[in-house]
């Protein structure tokens, strides 16, 4: 029983893998990017918790709240006699604490700017932490300058703080402190001696401590057994119940600023070099996206909380610039509310598909062998035919595409007919050839194959190359072209053994 030849299967490159991944899209869909132009660099921003989910930046001697909904600013803090450090919301919404250098607490009603409710004066010096118990409303840590931690009753402000670590914990000034996830009793400071701190605020002493290796400019509760500090340019993740290090992010050349944790999308690291780095939450740690800000390093950054579907993503620069980026999200439908739609243009479509006595085909096998054969190409009849120089001719026709000439290539070199194409040939027809190889030996996927033909073209005509000049300036040109591939592979090389040597 006979049976049909089979077709030439066409040549197909290798599918290169995605361009992005999913957390690429996700954070370069934050977009319409909002620039504001302050006078001094922009020390905090603080996300309110709870809705409507507004932004508390804090520049100079005050505290803008920007709306989340038009991102402009709906209320301004300016009681203030010195440069405010920290503006942070309570996990309610409805108070503002902010710190300032000449060691000024003041607890605000969050939309009140005129409602001044608690002033402490936990230091004479200035003071970089003053932050809301993340579950106890009237509690309040303070960190300032003399090196003094504090932990207040903000309902009983008189009686002085329930809490006091003196400056015999502390080396150096206290710039940072955060308190740990599900552990409401352990606090961690970063101080500019360089080393971590966790006290425990029921027992009054210090629980542990780890060595960063340099100053510590933020520390943050990631989870209730990891812990994450930031000083020079590395970020060192910490886990409280092996007491040990267990990752270190080397991902900066200059001083990373600000840490912020973005919940199920990663940790969000702000440096002096202008990055913003995403890192992958995950046991790899790696990162997953990043932002260049060049007009200045990043002092301050956060995004909008999970319940706000990460909506906003806002910087501040030391150049005093607020950048406010907001991600591109589909209209929510309404529940409940039935979606008023016209049938009027489906029912004047209905039955434009009928064919009528055509909608029904029936195909003869005889007929369906006829058409294969039609559509068969000339080249595959030449191969089909054994005429192996009039298929490789057929290959370098006008209009033959790329693709085309190199399933012949490779089709020849299947069945071991290279030589048999090339023999017999004159100079007109081998500069055609060689001419195409010239042009299309730089890419790297048919590098190979135009070289095994290369080697044959050059000893069936070693003789006749040497004695034409067209042929001979062709294989020079050839032969400076690979020599160019040589050298680039060469020093892919090199850089590839350098980087193996910066990832030790």
């Amino acid at each position: 029983m006979s049976s049909s030849k089979p077709r030439i299967t066409p040549v197909r490159n290798a599918t290169l893998p995605g361009q992005t991944t999913p957390e690429q899209r996700y954070w370069r869909g934050f977009v319409s990017p909002q620039l504001i132009k302050e006078n001094h660099p922009i020390n905090s921003i603080h996300f309110n918790p709870v809705s409507p989910y507004d932004f508390a930046v804090v520049s100079s001697t005050r505290i803008q709240i920007f709306s989340s909904k038009t991102r402009q600013v709906i209320k301004t803090f300016s009681r203030f006699k010195d440069t405010v450090l920290s503006g942070q919301f309570r996990f309610d919404g409805k108070l503002l604490v902010a710190s300032d250098k000449s060691g000024l607490v003041s607890i605000y009603d969050s939309y009140q700017p005129r409602n001044l409710l608690v002033s402490l004066n936990p230091s004479s010096y200035p003071t970089h932490l003053a932050k809301f118990h993340p579950s106890i409303g009237n509690q309040l840590v303070t960190g300032s300058d003399d090196r003094i931690l504090k932990l207040y009753d903000i309902s009983q402000t008189t009686t002085g703080p329930i809490v006091e670590f003196d400056d015999s914990y502390h080396e150096d000034y206290i710039r940072s402190g955060d308190f740990i996830p599900s552990n409401p009793n352990l606090v961690a400071t970063g101080c500019y001696d360089g080393i971590v701190r966790v006290f425990d605020v029921r027992s009054k002493d210090l629980v542990t401590s780890f060595n960063h290796g340099a100053p510590i400019e933020d520390v943050l509760g990631f989870s209730s057994t990891t812990l994450i500090s930031a000083g020079g340019p590395q970020v060192k993740i910490w886990d409280l119940s092996m007491n040990k290090q267990i990752n270190e992010l080397n991902n900066f050349t200059k001083t990373a600023m600000t840490l912020h944790n973005t919940g199920d999308k990663g940790l969000l690291v702000g440096s002096l070099d202008g990055h913003v780095k995403i890192f992958d939450s995950n046991a790899s740690w790696n990162v997953k996206f990043g932002w260049k800000f060049g007009s200045g390093g990043v002092l301050s950054c956060g995004v909008s909380p999970i319940e706000n579907d990460h909506k906003h993503f806002v910087t501040g620069l030391t150049s005093g610039l607020i950048s406010i980026r907001t991600r591109k999200t589909e209209a929510r439908v309404k529940q409940g509310i039935k979606q008023i739609k016209s049938n009027a243009y489906s029912r004047m479509l209905r039955g434009m598909d009928y064919q009528g006595e055509e909608e029904h085909k029936f195909i003869n096998s005889s007929q369906s062998q006829t058409q294969t054969s039609k559509t068969t190409r000339s080249f595959e009849k030449l191969i089909n035919g054994f005429k192996w120089s009039e298929a490789l001719d057929n290959g370098f026709l006008n209009g033959v595409s790329k693709e085309q000439t190199i399933i012949i290539l490779n089709e020849l070199k299947k069945r071991g007919k290279i030589k048999s194409a090339l023999e017999n040939r004159d100079e007109i027809s081998l500069i055609t050839i060689l001419s195409w190889f010239s042009k299309n030996i730089e890419d790297i996927r048919s590098f190979n194959l135009i070289s095994d033909y290369l080697s044959v073209i050059f000893d069936l005509y070693n003789n006749l190359i040497l004695n034409n000049s067209d042929l001979l300036e062709l294989f020079n040109n050839l032969f400076k072209k690979i020599e160019v591939e040589i050298k680039k592979s060469k020093e892919a090389n090199e850089l590839k053994g350098m980087l193996e040597l910066l990832a030790i």
